[in-house]
């Protein structure tokens, strides 16, 4: 009897035979070997469904899995149906650990379907987390729940709120550095996205040693592969930074 990588098993194994897989891609690629491209890609797409069939129990295997899609998703920036794939299959996860309770949870078998399946048109393109990321990957990107919680930050976004990634999955988006005078603004720019609507907004973070950074950041709804909204993703681009200090 096979055992079922969505119910058991160790995430670490399979996430570093991604890891080793895409390295070996990204170098073929390189080098301009289009066969051992296509042999390699065949190889990898089963690994990745395996890896996002995998149910976490922790934080931590959360973590794993959310960062791996996003490594993928920075490499292949520049094919737009991987990133479709890759944003797709994001958006599987994020409906598993933090969909409405009651929501049919995909299974393995989902996975493998979302995997072969084509992109769908019906997307808008300023609805689209893979267009965020291809837009903002040099910028501080964070994915927001719709109780305002952080789903995932990556270390640009982590720095800035002076953590680590792993420790801010959880947390409220108002005790993580956030000036109280920008929780109206934080709020109001969440709740446009969580409408499915996309706009600027301008925010205030605690830089430490009495400064404080002003940012002028991007909302973008986050979308399921069915069209529901499941949170919101946050850009803040380094080019609209200014600092003050709190004293003055």
């Amino acid at each position: 009897m096979s055992s079922d990588p969505s119910r058991d098993g160790n995430l670490l194994p399979l996430f570093e035979a991604v890891s080793l897989k895409n390295v070996q891609l990204q170098q073929a690629i390189r080098s301009g070997n289009d066969r051992l491209v296509a042999a390699l890609d065949r190889e990898l797409d089963p690994l990745i469904c395996e890896m996002v069939a995998y149910r976490a129990s922790e934080a931590d295997e959360i973590y794993l899995q959310l960062h791996l899609l996003t490594k993928l998703l920075r490499e292949d920036a520049d094919d737009r149906s991987c990133v479709l794939r890759h944003t797709a299959l994001m958006s599987i996860l994020i409906e598993r650990y933090f969909g409405p309770r009651g929501l049919a949870r995909p299974t393995g078998d989902a996975v493998v379907s979302m995997l072969d399946s084509k992109p769908q048109p019906a997307f808008g393109d300023d609805d689209m987390l893979n267009e965020v990321i291809l837009s903002s990957l040099p910028d501080r990107i964070a994915v927001v729940t719709r109780d305002y919680r952080y789903l995932f930050a990556n270390p640009a976004m982590a720095d800035m709120l002076r953590t680590r990634p792993i420790d801010i999955i959880g947390r409220s988006v108002f005790e993580l550095g956030l000036q109280p005078d920008a929780f109206v603004a934080m709020r109001d720019a969440l709740d446009h996205a969580f409408r499915g609507e996309s706009g600027d907004f301008a925010s205030r973070f605690n830089g430490g040693n009495h400064l404080v950074s002003a940012f002028y950041g991007r909302f973008t709804p986050l979308r399921s592969s069915q069209g529901a909204i499941n949170g919101a993703v946050l850009t803040f681009s380094d080019g609209n930074v200014g600092v003050n200090n709190l004293a003055a």
